[in-house]
């Protein structure tokens, strides 16, 4: 038999019990304090599922009752400043994190401020959809939020906001603020593969975050016996190295200490913790029937469970320990049902027997489209110019300014975000291998490590986590870039890239600001095959959130660049690798812009307007150089913005007024690429412009092959083009 040496374990793993005399020392109001916010949300909950069966909530409704004393216990620890994301299963923390920081010094046994009954009524109306809600009546019950309080949002992906939430914790170490981040988390959470991603950085980094986790032991229906290899939860985070506590979350007083405790350790640089809170929710997963209903548990377990639901445990307790009398307790539990009471009152009215919502609290059709992305105020002083080498319409070729010089495309990459990391503290590159290998794995961020240590972030390969992470510190105020090597690899990011960042701003009633560069670089031609040779320009279309830019030269670049560092919307940045050896002319000057939604007309014509981006407009150029010898004047424009709704269509349609013909180029597969939408509000926009039917040249509809021959016949050539444009004339 071989030998077995056991080997050191990083992590601690321990049960926390609190002993009497630290929950003695407790202050008494804040113990009154935490057992009648438990009876407001107990009673909140119990009427909004009665609000739900009558029809008057739209969309699901996950209650947490149960879960109340894990709330309010881990709030009453928390500094207000303290940040805060939730889980689909979330009204009870957003409600005790709302109380903690609007309402700090109240004694619910003298007097409830108003402010209580505020909070109740604008958290009923976004779950219900009404304008007056926290996020306009957009997210409703999974997408709740206040930036105000530092609460960041419910989230109805599983796991989706635990790296929001690793980032915004990663916010306070950069800025040596005494502040942590709790993200929560239910037991089904914990097996996503973002939240190990998120872990892992976040103790090599001794971020301050607190990943709590509600073990209810059922995700809907699925027992924690049924998903989980090792039945203690807590396991996992010590797999990561945390220290890990196990607790009872039914005791608001155990879970209070434990947060304490684990608070006081983060702020101190002892990394993150993971906290399993042993709870139960009563009802099944989003309905007002106990899960027994469904079969999936039977009624012996919830009345075993029921005997320690802290509504009543914790009321026996305090009148035990002689903080509250009987009277007292029962006069909490009276008031919070009549605040509650009146709140459902302000939003619903009795027609007859029935119940209804007044048509005018409604969010109205117009502020729909609010805060789909900013509304651009941040970049109408921007020094916008543009390249004076290209020809204009209507203008000459003027002479070169002696303040510039020839650059790489590679080379201005690096330039331009050392620039802006020079004049702002803010900025932080962000990907794998950014600070190794002199500069990255193709030298685009050259020599950025050296200048600006600790702000340049080689990270573990874990697309999904420092991508998501990455939105924590933007919501935060950092101004993130981020390289996605290769835009493959943003589909192993997809859920931060589409459900988190391009919906964050709309979904959270335009509350946040998202002000984060993706970087990403296009190798099509380049021989790397099918899983790195995406063009990510239509997938990221599909999410308006995201604006896109393509920059088809040094100069442009630069420009398109720092417009992007001064948005505040997620920005994605396409580089073609192709481009970059290429050289251009850029002014010594790094700190112009290039406008949003402004292309370019690279090159005059009156036959046939051919529009493209990226390495497809040289390709072009060359196209129309060989046709301009046979009589064929092609005007080419250079989109330079790909998002649909910054498309420049006016520069489109003044062209097609000339030209009457349009063939549209990208590199991208022809089905599903940004040509097709393009095509189609062209045509229903300039109809009457059009002499001919618009014609599009894509790459093929297929995975990108390695052998050269075979992946040059999948790329659109300057024949292919040449090709087109002729048909287009015909």
């Amino acid at each position: 038999m071989p030998k077995k040496e056991p080997l050191p374990l990083q992590g601690n793993l321990f049960r926390f019990v609190p002993t009497e005399k630290e929950i003695q020392s407790l202050p008494k109001k804040k113990r009154v304090r935490m057992l009648f916010e438990l009876f407001v949300i107990r009673e909140f909950e119990t009427r909004l599922l009665e609000l739900k069966d009558a029809g008057l909530v739209h969309g699901p409704v996950h209650s947490s009752i149960g879960q109340e004393g894990a709330a309010v216990g881990v709030m009453s620890a928390l500094d207000p400043r303290d940040a805060v994301a939730s889980t689909h299963r979330g009204h009870h923390h957003f409600l005790a994190k709302a109380f903690g920081y609007y309402l700090r010094d109240y004694d619910p046994e003298t007097q409830v401020p108003v402010e209580l009954h505020q909070l109740l009524e604008r958290t009923l109306a976004e779950i219900m959809g009404l304008s007056q809600g926290f996020c306009r009546g957009r997210g409703g019950s999974m997408h709740l939020g206040d930036k105000g309080c530092y609460c960041y949002g419910t989230n109805a992906i599983v796991a989706g906001g635990v790296p929001m939430a690793t980032g915004l914790g990663w916010s306070f170490a950069l800025n040596n603020e005494p502040q942590v981040a709790v993200s929560f988390l239910g037991d089904g959470a914990v097996h996503q593969g973002v939240v190990h991603e998120v872990m892992n950085m976040a103790n090599l980094w001794k971020i301050p975050v607190i990943y709590f986790i509600e073990n209810n032991l059922y995700a809907v229906a699925t027992s924690v016996k049924e998903a989980s290899a090792v039945s203690r939860l807590a396991q996992i985070g010590m797999g990561y190295g945390l220290t890990c506590l196990v607790i009872d979350g039914m005791d608001p007083d155990t879970v209070r200490l434990a947060v304490q405790f684990a608070r006081k350790g983060a702020v101190e640089g002892a990394g993150p913790f993971w906290i399993e809170a042993e709870t139960y929710r009563y009802r099944h997963h989003a309905q007002s029937l106990p899960g027994s209903a469904f079969g999936y548990r039977d009624k012996e377990e919830e009345q075993r469970w029921q005997e320690r639901d802290p509504y009543r445990t914790y009321s026996e307790k305090l009148i035990r320990e002689k903080v509250l009398s009987e009277d007292r307790v029962s006069q909490l539990k009276i008031h919070a049902s009549q605040i509650v009471q009146r709140v459902v009152d302000k939003l619903v009215q009795k027609q007859g027997v029935s119940l209804v919502v007044p048509e005018d609290l409604y969010p109205r059709a117009e502020e729909l489209e609010i805060g789909i992305r900013s509304n651009g105020k941040e970049l109408e002083t921007l020094p916008y110019t543009e390249d004076p080498w290209v020809e204009l319409e209507g203008s000459h070729p003027v002479s070169l300014p002696p303040d510039g010089e020839k650059k790489t495309y590679v080379d201005v990459i690096s330039e331009v975000i050392g620039r802006r990391m020079e004049q702002d503290s803010r900025a932080f590159v962000i990907g794998e291998e950014v600070g190794h290998l002199k500069g990255g794995a193709y030298m685009a961020t050259k020599g950025l490590s050296k200048r600006f240590p600790g702000r340049v972030i080689d990270t573990p390969i874990s697309e999904a986590g420092f991508t998501g992470m990455s939105l924590g510190l933007a919501l935060s105020g950092k101004r993130p870039i981020v390289e996605i090597m290769f835009p493959d690899f943003a589909l192993v990011a997809a859920d931060q890239l589409f459900n988190q960042i391009g919906k964050c701003r709309f979904m959270y009633g335009n509350q946040h600001d998202v002000p984060l560069i993706v970087r990403t670089r296009v190798s099509i031609g380049t021989g790397y095959g099918a899983q790195h040779s995406m063009e990510p320009a239509s997938l990221f279309a599909l999410f308006e959130g995201w604006r896109i830019v393509a920059p088809s030269t040094p100069f442009d670049y630069i420009g398109l660049f720092n417009t992007s560092y001064h948005s505040l919307d997620p920005v994605l940045i396409i580089e073609h690798q192709a481009l970059y050896p290429m050289e251009g002319w850029v002014p010594k000057d790094r700190d112009y812009c290039i406008p949003f939604g402004k292309a370019l007309i690279r090159r005059k014509g009156k036959d046939v307007t051919v529009v493209s981006y990226s390495r497809m407009v040289h390709r072009v150029l060359e196209a129309a150089e060989l046709l301009k010898n046979r009589g064929i004047e092609v005007e080419v424009i250079d989109l330079r913005t790909l998002d649909l709704l910054g498309v420049d269509y006016e520069t489109i349609g003044k062209s097609l007024k000339k030209t009457g013909r349009l063939l549209i180029v990208e590199e991208g597969h022809l089905y599903g690429g940004i040509g097709g939408h393009m095509a189609d509000e062209v045509q229903r926009r300039f109809f009457d412009e059009l002499d001919g039917e618009i014609l599009r040249l894509g790459g093929k509809n297929l995975p990108m092959p390695v052998s050269k021959p075979l992946e040059a016949l999948c790329i659109p050539d300057v024949k292919d083009i040449v090709v087109q444009i002729q048909s287009a004339l015909q």
